[in-house]
């Protein structure tokens, strides 16, 4: 199922960002159908909540047994004002504008606990064909790559920022060995080209998701 794959995705990619700690409360904005709330709550966290504004979403995660899934705007989790240690949203900030952007991230940062830690997914504006990924939405306003996500989270105040490629990989051996093989061919080209350009490779993501870890 859907659910299952996106939970499975979500799950290797994300889990190791997570606390040790079990009770640590975790919030996911935007949470859709609960497909990172799903992965989190099966790896033992017992503190887990998902807000999102679609009804149909909320009613299937509630269908599939998550009732810690709610019907609540992002706007409206901030007016409550309530203290998490790990604020997730995964695949939202692209839909919003600048300010809208810059408002969230220190909403996101008053709301995190001493210590605390968002964690976002986003397209990813260095990587090969992105106008798949971020054009492929209207509603998609911003667009970030590596330089720009780091630029933005220190300039509303994150203490320690990491931005790193979000998980690639083909369930099928075979395929993700093909993959592997192809993706090292192609990362090799971009950094001659950048090499050509007198660019420096350094701080470029290549990955078409960019991950960003944001402690307060």
């Amino acid at each position: 199922s859907m659910l299952a794959e996106q939970a499975s995705h979500n799950g290797a990619e994300l889990l190791g960002l997570l606390p040790k700690d079990k009770s640590a409360k975790i919030v996911d904005l935007g949470c859709g159908f609960g497909t990172f709330v799903k992965p989190a709550m099966d790896a033992g966290y017992i503190n887990v909540v998902g807000y999102d504004i679609s009804k149909e979403q909320v009613t299937v995660a509630n269908t599939l047994g998550m009732k810690n899934v709610h019907l609540t705007s992002i706007e409206d989790y901030f007016k409550k004002g309530e203290k998490a240690d790990i604020i997730v949203g995964l695949d939202i900030i692209e839909h919003f504008t600048k300010d809208e952007l810059i408002e969230f991230l220190l909403n996101v940062k008053k709301c995190l606990n001493p210590g605390g830690k968002a964690i976002f997914r986003t397209p990813n504006m260095d990587a090969p064909q992105t106008s798949v990924y971020a054009y492929g939405d209207i509603s998609h306003e911003v667009f970030l790559n590596k330089s720009s996500a780091l630029q933005v989270t220190s300039a509303v105040g994150f203490g320690n920022v990491m931005v790193f490629g979000g998980l690639l990989r083909n369930t099928n051996p075979i395929k993700e060995f093909i993959r592997k093989i192809g993706w090292w061919k192609y990362k090799t080209f971009k950094k001659i080209v950048l090499f050509c350009t007198a660019r420096t490779w350094h701080n470029v993501v290549f990955e078409p998701n960019l991950l960003i870890v944001a402690e307060v």
